[in-house]
């Protein structure tokens, strides 16, 4: 029997373990293989996994298939896009620069973009840098307009949509709120300063003297890059389908390389080959809110503490890639993770990897004291609730206190009868004392405080239904929806999109399946007439779209 190249290619995997080399030994070996067992069969998308220490590497190996339909494996050599992670080389481009005196932290960015409106508030470079800019998130924008995220998107789109921004999500330094167009933008400011492409000044500056052979900026979603992976979802626990990336824009995101290429630039944080001392650390400087809170967030790596270790990292998914790289400096270990099926979580499988090389020790964090709490009151804070913005959360008493952010039930851990902390204290919720249900609740994090108000289904007549109707458009995104009355029940449409039922929350809030615009908050004008409606959802505040006569 002739065995296909495919054929051989997946038996000489299996073999070799999809080209692993390690210098761990072979228990540590067997309890990494153990947590990427799932993945290791040529049936399934996969990882690619490296572990440096000392700013050697001890083990990197690859689980799983590149492509399915050639059964190609995943190798410590495989390309990955890496997503957000390409953001801390954006910010790196623009250390160097400042380095070279060509440009100012603190410099407005219309200085270089005159095409960003003015806004009547100086946005700086360095509110890019911290999503402090209150700037309106491009991939939502794209989507509420219209666009469909495996369309072919280019750097031109998002300067459009940009130029045509009236608003600002909030002012600049007021908040930190995640934004992919502000690092968009920084790559724009690279190549107006440097009068290279962001890809070419990367290449140049950073992958050739750091012998990144294998990265580089994707700019040009048609070019062939050997050696890549494509990117998969997950219908079912056995069945995969392709997830389409078609980016031709850079500095958010696009960056392709490797675990092995990954693996020199983290090294470089210790090494400080390119940059010197001074850019790295400007790497790691802490944003900084005009009220004087710090965030946990310096030049794209978020920087914490876990189980008395501190950590530097940051992660990235776009389409069905899922990648993650961690520094635990103090102990000289790096952890890379690379994935290309969206249901991977390689932060979590990251931290079990590193779990396996760290020294155990007592938690050095501040996590504040649990307490048993008193359960008979979670009856009282349980119930919906939602911001004047929207944001609408179910708060769950079941068997313990759990918050719904629209995803699944996250448990809350009491720190008090009143008070309960989210996701390892780094958000706080806090109910009112009495013995009644609670009207709000104060949900609180490092950087801000939000209040969440207690609301009940309302009941619409329908002529009260009948004043939703009409078209509303968007003179900022040039696009524009429907509501209907069907049945009793309001109707969104839109061309592009399938048709979705508006779920009233009061009679001026609507929350909506569409991920891009969960939240709509109804305008109107003194005599009460229905003028429109905001859209406010996760990166996107207070997008006014106007109802037509």
């Amino acid at each position: 029997m002739r065995l296909s190249l495919a054929t051989l290619t997946v038996c000489l995997t299996a073999l070799l373990g999809n080209s692993c080399k390690q210098e761990s030994n072979d228990a540590t070996t067997a309890r990494i293989d153990s947590l990427f067992r799932f993945w290791n069969n040529p049936n399934s998308p996969g990882a690619a996994v490296l572990v440096m220490k000392d700013g050697k590497t001890v083990f990197s190996k690859g689980y799983g298939m590149a492509n399915l339909e050639y059964g190609i494996p995943i190798t410590p050599a495989s390309i990955f896009h890496i997503a957000s992670e390409s953001k801390q080389y954006t910010a790196f481009c623009i250390v160097l620069l400042a380095q070279q005196g060509k440009l100012n932290l603190n410099d407005d960015i219309r200085k270089y973009l005159p095409y960003v409106p003015d806004f009547g508030k100086t946005i700086t470079i360095r509110h890019l840098i911290y999503h402090t800019s209150g700037l309106r998130d491009q991939w939502q924008l794209l989507a509420i307009g219209g666009e469909s995220l495996d369309d072919v998107i280019h750097q031109e789109h998002v300067i459009k949509l940009v130029s045509k921004q009236k608003e600002l999500n909030f002012a600049p330094g007021e908040r930190s709120l995640y934004c992919n167009t502000g690092y968009t933008l920084m790559a724009e400011i690279v190549k107006q300063v440097s009068g290279q492409s962001l890809r070419a000044f990367a290449e140049e500056n950073i992958f050739k003297p750091l012998a990144m052979t294998q990265t580089h900026f994707h700019d040009d979603n048609t070019e062939i890059v050997r050696n890549r992976t494509y990117s998969y979802d997950s219908i079912s626990k056995e069945k995969f389908v392709n997830s389409p990336l078609n980016y031709a824009t850079v500095g958010a995101t696009s960056l392709f390389t490797t675990v092995e290429d990954e693996a020199k630039w983290l090294d470089n944080f210790a090494t400080a080959k390119v940059g010197g001392r001074e850019a790295i650390q400007q790497m790691h400087e802490l944003g900084v809110l005009n009220n004087g809170k710090k965030l946990e967030y310096a030049f794209a790596i978020a920087i914490d503490t876990v189980d008395g270790h501190l950590r530097i990292g940051h992660g990235g998914a776009d389409a069905g890639y899922r990648t993650y790289a961690v520094r635990f400096p103090e102990e000289k270990l790096d952890v890379v993770v690379f994935s290309n099926l969206a249901q991977f979580d390689p932060t979590a499988l990251a931290m079990k990897v590193a779990e396996i090389y760290l020294p155990k020790q007592p938690a050095k964090s501040n996590a504040s004291v649990r307490i048993k709490g008193d359960s008979t009151r979670y009856a009282f804070y349980a119930g919906r609730y939602a911001t004047s913005e929207g944001n609408p959360v179910q708060v769950i008493d079941s068997a313990g206190l759990y918050i719904d952010l629209g995803w699944k039930p996250l448990l809350l851990q009491p720190l008090s009868d009143t008070t309960f902390s989210l996701f390892d204290d780094y958000a706080t919720l806090t109910f009112s004392s009495q013995r009644k249900p609670t009207d709000h609740f104060l949900f609180r994090t490092q950087s801000e405080e939000r209040r969440f108000e207690r609301y009940e289904k309302p009941v619409l007549s329908e002529q009260v239904l009948a004043t939703y109707t009409g078209t509303y458009t968007s003179s900022e995104l040039d696009t524009r929806y429907e509501i209907v009355n069907e049945k009793g029940k309001l109707i969104l449409q839109h061309r592009k999109y399938p048709d979705v039922t508006l779920e009233p929350l009061s009679a001026n809030q609507f929350t909506t399946p569409h991920w891009w615009m969960r939240n709509l908050l109804i305008t109107r004008n003194t005599r009460g007439e229905v003028t429109g409606f905001e859209v406010n959802s996760g990166r996107i505040l207070h997008l006014k779209f106007q109802k037509q006569p």
